[in-house]
């Protein structure tokens, strides 16, 4: 309950932060990714540094503010609106590949991206459970350091892309 709590905060955070700005990447974009890799880096050096345990106040507060951090990444990447690539949902984007497939009577538009998309997500899910199981006690940390690192790096690489588009 905490997390989804947590998250629907974070959505509506992102909501409010990116109200009236364009579908595209922007500065206020890169402040809702940078945001999302900052708190998950510092969770995840305090998570190293002070393991959380199960049902302990540290674990409930790791819980709420990295729930946060990933509502406040759906919504922005939901503004962008990606298309074809679902951010949030693995699902919807299997759905799409089948179903507009030509098995499933479509024109395979865009099957690659798609496909890319499903095959990023189960290898990051893979790096996940390998960090989690290879840190022992200290995977949570380890894992969400590497999680924040790796938003703080899109983050900044969406921002200079974007700004290269400007100067273009």
């Amino acid at each position: 309950m905490l997390a989804l709590l947590g998250f629907a905060l974070g959505a509506a955070t992102g909501g409010r932060l990116l109200r009236g700005r364009p579908s595209l990447w922007n500065s206020r974009s890169t402040v809702a990714f940078a945001t999302t890799g900052v708190v998950a880096t510092v969770l995840g050096v305090c998570a190293v540094v002070a393991v959380p345990v199960e049902h302990t106040v540290w674990a409930f507060v790791i819980t709420a503010m990295l729930a946060m951090a990933m509502g406040l990444q759906a919504a922005s990447a939901r503004r962008i609106g990606v298309k074809d690539v679902t951010t949030v949902v693995v699902t919807s984007t299997l759905t799409g590949l089948a179903a507009d497939s030509r098995l499933g009577g479509g024109s395979s538009e865009n099957w690659a991206r798609r496909l890319l998309a499903v095959v990023l997500i189960l290898a990051g899910a893979g790096v996940g459970a390998l960090l989690l199981r290879g840190g022992a006690d200290h995977g949570v940390g380890v894992g969400m350091l590497v999680a924040g690192v790796l938003s703080l790096v899109v983050a900044l690489t969406g921002h200079r892309l974007r700004v290269q588009d400007d100067q273009a």
